[in-house]
């Protein structure tokens, strides 16, 4: 196995994670206490990858990431993942791939979900292909072995969430990712249905607003933990305009338990690539320096995994509930 890891001089990194364990002594604290998981996805998808996601968890302040199994790095995140509990992961389930140089699809065989796959015996690339062709019994089968595939190599899950937002394109689809949740007894990335804003309400065509409602009421109904804010758009961000963003991102942090989405890559001379690797690498950089770490601390944001979002609404101490 190939090394995973980087010597990083990041000490203001190191010390935004000691802030913020000490922090989390007073879980519930006001309505107005910004609470934050910043999350680094597509961890497994290639070595790339696998490194900067490390690194951002090791010496920067990221503080959750989830793996795509079907991918090639799997073997190698898992390893990690193994011998490192104490980091927090989830599972990314995975219905697309993206790129026309990637090379990914179902773990289960490809006689069992033929809907899932292109012409190449690839995953679709586009959400609309897997809202436009999947089978929900072949998407639940496959996702559940995805799942396991994770479990069965060590490695301790404590969320799921969803690659590209796929399984939010169809009310069936919605479905099956709620009832995993409850299967596995493992939460999910879903936003309540009160807090999202006006645009992406808008976005879920015909009668996927409705379903999206009628699944988070299934949620809380089994006191599972729903996000107040997720912000994601900035994987499409120019990678020289990313520092401002984030700073912004930080600054604008709304009351409650937020979600920052990011990606983290390096652009390693003669190994796989990542899409839209120079995006990434930002990414990284930035959630791995001290600017970021001293940013959080300024604004007295606490930073917390998806264990911790789970154990507080378990207690009733989520900032709405405390």
């Amino acid at each position: 196995m190939r090394s995973l890891s980087r010597q990083t001089l990041l000490g203001g990194a190191t010390l935004a994670i000691i802030v913020a364990a000490v922090a989390l002594q007073l879980w519930g604290g006001p309505a107005t206490t910004r609470f934050v998981i910043i999350h680094s996805d597509d961890a497994g998808m290639c070595h790339a990858v696998n490194l900067a996601t490390i690194d951002s968890m090791q010496h920067g302040i990221v503080s959750s990431t989830s793996i795509m199994t079907c991918c090639e790095g799997f073997d190698e995140f898992a390893e990690f993942a193994k011998a490192h509990p104490e980091f927090d992961y989830g599972v990314h389930l995975t219905l697309t791939c993206e790129s026309p140089s990637l090379d990914w699809g179902p773990i289960t065989p490809m006689a069992k979900v033929p809907s899932l796959v292109d012409a190449r015996g690839r995953f679709w690339q586009r959400e609309s292909d897997v809202a436009a062709h999947v089978k929900a019994d072949e998407v639940d089968r496959e996702l559940r072995a995805q799942i396991d595939r994770a479990l069965d190599a060590g490695v301790t899950i404590s969320h799921l969430d969803n690659h590209m937002w796929t399984l939010l394109t169809r009310p069936d689809l919605m479905a099956i990712y709620v009832q995993l949740s409850l299967d596995y007894d493992l939460p999910i990335r879903y936003r309540k249905v009160e807090k999202l804003p006006l645009d992406q309400r808008g976005a879920f065509a015909g009668n996927l607003l409705v379903a999206y409602a009628e699944e988070g009421r299934r949620l809380q109904q089994h006191n599972m933990p729903m996000f107040d804010f997720v912000e994601s758009n900035n994987y499409d961000v120019p990678p020289t305009e990313k520092r401002n963003y984030f700073l912004q991102a930080l600054r604008d942090l709304p009351p409650g338990v937020s979600e920052i989405l990011v990606h983290c890559a390096y652009d390693l001379e003669g190994e796989g690539q990542a899409p839209h690797v120079e995006r990434r690498a930002m990414d990284a950089a930035f959630f791995q320096s001290a600017e970021a770490a001293d940013t959080i601390r300024r604004y007295g944001i606490k930073i917390i995994d998806w264990k911790v979002f789970r154990d507080m609404k378990q207690r009733g101490e989520l900032p709405d509930e405390a």
